[in-house]
């Protein structure tokens, strides 16, 4: 199987899980020393750090989900591989406040290491407002 193929097969039930609220897949995925870019004017270090964010990012949701659209898997060696896509975060809040969905950019980068793909880092960024 090259490097392309183990992504997709691995990169499917995650997107799928997120989707349905479920991030453990996501989570799982990550490298411990994972390095992300989210919306916020800062750099999230490590796997421990961004399971913080998550949680407390979705303490006042009724359920969060994130849905890819047009996901592009590329294999640039056999090592590393990248996914691109369009991305929806959808909030329903507990409150019974409107549901928020905001558009974003997927960045996410996997590199195999000892056997098993990682995700090494992640740029998610919203789509500028008009």
């Amino acid at each position: 199987m090259t490097a392309l193929e183990e992504v997709q097969e691995l990169a499917g039930p995650i997107m799928e899980a997120a989707a349905k609220g479920d991030f453990e897949p996501f989570l799982g995925a990550l490298d411990d020393n994972v390095e992300i870019f989210d919306h916020l004017p800062l750099r999230i270090d490590g796997k421990a750090d961004f399971a913080f964010y998550l949680q407390s990012s979705s303490a006042g949701a009724e359920s969060l989900s994130f849905v890819f659209h047009q996901p592009s898997i590329r294999g640039i060696t056999e090592n590393l591989v990248t996914i691109n896509a369009y991305s929806r975060v959808i909030t329903v809040p507990k409150n019974g406040n409107d549901t928020k969905v905001e558009s974003v950019r997927t960045t996410l980068v996997f590199v195999k290491r000892d056997g098993n793909w990682k995700i090494v880092t992640a740029h998610i960024s919203p789509f500028p407002k008009d």
